[in-house]
């Protein structure tokens, strides 16, 4: 059993939040982090720059790994596209004891979430306010303007699950929200509910107490 249970940190959120930009800064900045590649079926943007958040397969492929039990979770958010997890990373890294961080929208993180409950962290990763995600959105140019509506409609479903996430971190300047992301693993790391070690060592040597909040010498007895 590993010294300390794994961190499966999720940024989860709409799309033009930069959840993706901040898991590939954070992996990058913390080697040890392993960063979560999913595998779908929608093809790589045309002329877009190189996508390493993703391995692309073809959907026969992917229902063929569905129907194996490849997938710690998967999702079919819109249109032909599907997206998968694969479980066998995860579950070398929790026998590991090593942490992972994730980037999905918040029906990825809540499916995540139901595998795996002692080791999910949620954030909820959000633009400083809607009109920014939208100008995001806009600019990555990677839509139609079907898609982009689509996106929008999404957006407005996933704030209904801001609240079943463990934090909110709102990325208006990077560097920030960065270093909030950092500090939230340090938080979480100190936990002793996912230090075994620590609490084995102190019941170990602990004598048998009670808890006693009044001295019983001190108490009032008489009648008012």
């Amino acid at each position: 059993m590993p010294e300390r249970t794994s961190l499966l940190l999720v940024l989860s959120g709409p799309c033009g939040t930069g959840k993706t930009s901040l898991s590939l800064a954070w992996q990058h900045r913390e080697p040890d982090l392993i960063y979560s590649r999913s595998v779908t079926t929608r093809t790589p943007r045309a002329g877009a720059a190189p996508e390493p958040q993703y391995d692309f397969i073809p959907r026969e492929e992917f229902m063929r790994r569905v129907e194996a039990g490849d997938f710690a979770q998967w999702i079919h958010p819109s249109y032909d596209e599907y997206y998968g997890t694969a479980r066998a990373p995860i579950d070398q890294a929790i026998a590991e004891g090593r942490d992972m961080v994730f980037d999905y929208c918040p029906e990825g993180y809540l499916n995540l979430k139901r595998f795996y409950p002692a080791h999910v962290v949620g954030i909820f990763i959000m633009a400083p306010d809607i009109e920014t995600m939208q100008r995001r959105l806009v600019g990555r140019n990677s839509e139609t303007t079907e898609e982009l509506k689509l996106r929008y409609q999404m957006a407005l479903q996933d704030f209904n699950f801001v609240d079943q996430h463990e934090y909110h971190v709102v990325n208006d300047d990077f560097e920030t929200a960065l270093t909030q992301l950092r500090t939230i693993r340090v938080a979480e790391r100190l936990r002793l509910a996912r230090q075994r070690q620590v609490i084995a060592h102190y019941q170990h040597v602990a004598r048998p107490s009670l808890l006693r909040y009044y001295e019983p010498a001190k108490l009032d007895t008489s009648e008012s």
